[in-house]
């Protein structure tokens, strides 16, 4: 017998576990208390250089206005400078600062640590069953995003 009800349940409990785990802020090396939203957002400016608040919130898949929120922490946290391109008086870029860079190295090895065991989870699959799961996400990731559209009342 199929229990869906089961399959559910467990994606849910690992919805759960997961978010509990992002709730907690680190220091990655630099002494400043970090959120999964702001480590986050560093990752973002430090990947993609002097990245501007249009592309950073597209990045987060955030709202401009939640991305200036972040923004402002990590100007006063001092790990993130703001500029004005050189060409370009109106556009305002993003860029690590010296400190910055250490939380962004620090998170860097952060997340191979903790994520080692769900790769090594996922490298005894073989590819047909990486391709299913791959796929099976996708659909659920649709799904979940139906629901947010439906009117459920």
């Amino acid at each position: 017998m199929k229990s869906y009800e089961n399959v559910i349940a467990l994606y849910f409990k690992s919805l759960e576990a997961f978010k509990e785990f992002e709730r907690i802020p680190r220091k990655f090396g630099t002494g400043d208390l970090l959120y999964h939203s702001e480590i986050h957002t560093l990752q973002a400016i430090g990947s993609h250089i002097k990245i501007n608040l249009t592309d950073l919130s597209e990045r987060l898949n955030i709202s401009k206005s939640g991305t200036s929120k972040f923004i402002a922490k990590l100007l006063k946290k001092n790990l993130i400078t703001k500029s004005k391109l050189f060409n370009n008086n109106k556009e305002v870029v993003f860029a690590l600062t010296e400190k910055g860079t250490i939380a962004y190295n620090a998170h860097e090895k952060f997340s191979k640590k903790t994520f080692e065991s769900i790769y090594n989870l996922l490298s005894h699959l073989e590819d047909d069953q990486i391709e299913f799961l791959e796929s099976f996400l996708v659909d659920l990731v649709l799904c979940a995003e139906k629901l947010n559209n439906k009117d459920l009342n």
